[in-house]
C-alpha cells in the first residue's frame, strides 16, 4: 500500500519522513485516508491533527519522538480530533466559535463543528492548554510556526505556515481529490477569500502538505502534497463559479482536485453585491 520511503509503524500507521524534523503520520487504511503531522523543533513538536482516533495516535508519536508534544487541531471535525483527549498539553485556535464551547474549563465544540454523528462517534472533553490568536508565531526551538486562519471548508479552519522550511500545512483547505463544500457551515464566500489570502504567502516552490490523500495510480499511498498552483487554481475556479450565477452540486478546480458543493455553501456570496 506504501510508496517508497513510507513506512509502516504498524499494521495502521503510516510514517514518512517529509523534511528535516516534518513526519507525516498517516492512516491509508480508513477511508478518508487522513495524513497527520508531527513538527519537531530543537525544544518542543507539534502534532497537527490526531486522526479520527480509530486507533491512538499518541503510541506512534511517543515512539517518533522525545520531544513534549502539543496536539493542535485544524478544526474540529471528528476525523482530526479522534485522539486530542490522548494528550496532555493541547492547542486550540483563538477563534469566538471555539471559545464558546468552554465551560468549566472543559472543551467540548459544537455538534456541528464536531459532526461525529456522521460515524457514530462521540467527543471527550478536554483541557485546553493554549488559546492560540489567529497570526501567532509558535516557536518549536529552531522553527517557527505561524498560525493562518483558512476557512471555507469549516468556520473554524486553520493552516500552518514555515516559511524557513518554505512548507505550508494545508489540512482540509486543499487536498488532492474531492474538497468538502457539501457540508454543513462550509462557505464559498470564505473559501475564496482564504485561497486570495493565502496566494501572497507562498511561493511557487513552497510545499503543500495536506490532511488527505489518495492511491496513486498503483495504489501506493505517501503523504499527499499540493503546490502554490492548486491554490491559484482554487481561486480563480471559485471566481468563475461566482460569475456564473449557478449552483452545481459538483465544480471543477483542476486535474487534481474538484469541489463538492451545497446550497448552503453559496448563500453568503450570493447575498454580496
Amino acid at each position: 500500500m506504501l510508496c517508497e520511503g513510507v513506512r509502516w509503524f504498524d499494521d495502521w500507521f503510516a510514517i514518512e519522513d517529509v523534511a528535516p524534523g516534518v513526519i507525516a503520520i498517516g492512516e491509508p487504511r480508513f477511508h478518508q485516508n487522513n495524513w497527520n503531522y508531527l513538527i519537531c523543533g530543537t525544544r518542543r513538536a507539534l502534532l497537527f491533527d490526531t486522526g479520527p482516533g480509530v486507533r491512538d495516535i499518541s503510541n506512534a508519536v511517543r515512539a517518533l519522538t522525545n520531544l513534549p508534544v502539543t496536539a493542535l487541531p485544524s478544526h474540529m471535525h471528528f476525523d482530526h480530533t479522534g485522539c486530542l483527549s490522548r494528550f496532555t498539553n493541547i492547542a486550540v485556535p483563538d477563534l469566538p466559535i471555539l471559545r464558546e464551547g468552554e465551560k468549566d474549563g472543559w472543551f467540548t465544540p459544537r455538534d456541528d463543528l464536531y459532526v461525529g454523528y456522521w460515524e457514530g462517534m462521540s467527543w471527550t472533553p478536554v483541557r485546553v492548554n493554549s488559546w492560540l490568536p489567529i497570526g501567532s508565531k509558535i516557536d518549536l526551538g529552531g522553527r517557527v510556526l505561524e498560525l493562518l486562519h483558512t476557512p471555507g471548508h469549516s468556520p473554524d479552519s486553520v493552516s500552518l505556515l514555515d516559511r524557513e522550511a518554505n512548507i505550508m500545512f494545508a489540512a482540509d483547505f486543499v487536498y488532492p481529490g474531492k474538497l468538502y463544500a457539501q457540508i454543513r457551515n462550509s462557505d464559498l464566500k470564505a473559501y475564496l477569500e482564504s485561497a486570495e489570502a493565502l496566494l501572497p504567502l507562498i511561493g511557487e516552490d513552497t510545499a503543500i502538505l495536506c490532511a488527505h490523500g489518495k492511491p496513486d495510480a498503483n495504489r501506493l499511498n505517501r503523504a499527499p502534497r499540493l503546490a502554490r498552483k492548486d491554490v491559484a487554481d482554487l481561486a480563480s475556479s471559485l471566481t468563475r463559479l461566482k460569475a456564473s450565477g449557478e449552483k452545481p452540486a459538483a465544480w471543477p478546480v483542476n486535474e487534481r482536485m474538484s469541489l463538492l458543493v451545497s446550497e448552503e455553501a453559496f448563500a453568503s456570496w450570493q447575498a454580496t453585491p
